[in-house]
């Protein structure tokens, strides 16, 4: 350990006990459209995109000490670049949703490896066969979850993050979906001899709160909740769709999440959903990336 560590480890330490055991981490989800050679109107390359990408990731999580990234619509390269990029302290969990590990796109789950330590993951299809690679009911994909388990490197809090990309043609296979999503995030939120302080959903869910898979989520018995429900509208940032396309004729919307099981014993603190493109007109994705900072206890 460098004294570099030390000193970042003696201030982790203090910030939790200064908070009344109560340790902050922040939470991104991001669907960062994969990297096509067919360009939708006014789409650029993911060359182009990339650096911009990652130096909106780096500052959405500079200065956080406990972030998790929640990725959507990788492919294996992207998953790989985007690991580059951000560096030796993150690791990844994910695999693609095909046959092969490498196939087809991923969800991963980022996080600082310095931080936490990956205790167990898992990743399921969203189908009748979820432990094998298979589609499921009117889905035209293959649809997947990243699940994992982290325990805090100092405290040994525990935390469960989920992510996942739903199919956006098949409503039969969202609602299913749903109905999987909300036994998994119950199986592990209750596993293990400790129970997790949070379990925290992201992902782009092609579904609007009026649809049938988000009313399955947040259905009364879920056990989960919206987070943007748990901060006051007038204290939310930013815009209120996530999903822009490139500027073309789709409508916007919003479909991009994140949920967190209850009962629970996390503070909402924040809650936004940020700008995909600026003064230079490139779109990075298609979606806006949502974001949001709680507190857990420790």
């Amino acid at each position: 350990m460098t004294q570099l560590d030390i000193l970042s480890s003696t201030s982790l330490r203090m910030n939790i006990s200064a908070k009344a055991q109560r340790m902050p981490l922040r939470i991104v989800t991001f669907n960062v459209r994969y990297a096509t050679k067919k360009f939708e109107k006014n789409e650029r390359p993911w060359a182009e995109r990339r650096p911009k990408l990652i130096n909106q990731l780096n500052f959405i999580t500079a200065g956080h000490e406990s972030p998790f990234i929640c990725l959507q619509e990788c492919l294996f390269h992207q998953v790989n670049e985007i690991q580059e990029d951000l560096g030796s302290k993150w690791q990844h969990i994910g695999r693609g949703r095909g046959t092969k590990p490498e196939d087809g796109e991923f969800s991963p789950i980022f996080y600082r490896d310095d931080i936490w330590k990956n205790v167990r993951s898992e990743v399921r299809w969203l189908s009748k066969t979820p432990e094998k690679p298979s589609r499921g009911w009117d889905a035209v994909l293959n649809r997947i979850v990243t699940m994992a388990e982290f325990e805090h490197r100092v405290t040994a809090t525990r935390v469960v993050v989920f992510s996942t990309h739903f199919d956006h043609i098949g409503v039969e296979a969202r609602q299913n979906s749903a109905k999987l999503l909300v036994k998994f995030a119950r199986e592990w939120g209750q596993a293990g001899n400790k129970k997790a302080s949070a379990v925290l959903i992201g992902g782009d869910f092609n579904s609007e709160p009026d649809d049938g898979a988000y009313k399955t989520i947040t259905a009364p018995g879920s056990g989960i909740s919206d987070v943007s429900d748990l901060v006051p509208k007038e204290k939310r940032y930013g815009n209120e769709t996530t999903y822009t396309s490139f500027g073309g004729t789709w409508p916007t919307s919003r479909i991009d999440f994140l949920f967190i099981q209850e009962p629970h014993t996390a503070t909402v603190q924040t809650f936004g959903v940020l700008a995909n493109s600026f003064d230079d007109g490139v779109r990075i994705s298609d979606h806006r990336p949502v974001v949001s900072d709680l507190d857990i206890v420790v």
